[in-house]
């Protein structure tokens, strides 16, 4: 499943921490916008860890999961698309 993390953090040192920790799951679509292939385990496990760090009464993180049939329904306007990630092995 794929999910969208997006977030609003007030205090910089909190940022950054929890960017560092998105950038180790997913990719950065935009500044703090990250697109994350994984279980749904994972994605509770993410989402505890990024808890946390964050403060809930300053803070904000929003996770939206996309199921593959509502990616194949999502209107892209201009040269975006949500990214397919494939494993892969390096020999």
């Amino acid at each position: 499943m794929i999910y969208m993390f997006c977030y609003d953090i007030a205090n910089p040192k909190r940022l950054s921490k929890v960017a560092k920790t998105l950038e180790n799951y997913g990719i950065r679509i935009q500044k703090s916008f990250f697109q994350c292939e994984m279980e749904r385990k994972n994605m509770i496990e993410l989402r505890d860890a990024l808890l946390k760090t964050i403060k809930r009464k300053k803070d904000s993180l929003f996770i939206y999961p996309i199921c593959d049939d509502c990616n194949s329904k999502a209107i892209v306007d201009g040269n975006g698309n949500l990214l397919k990630i494939s494993s892969f092995t390096i020999i």
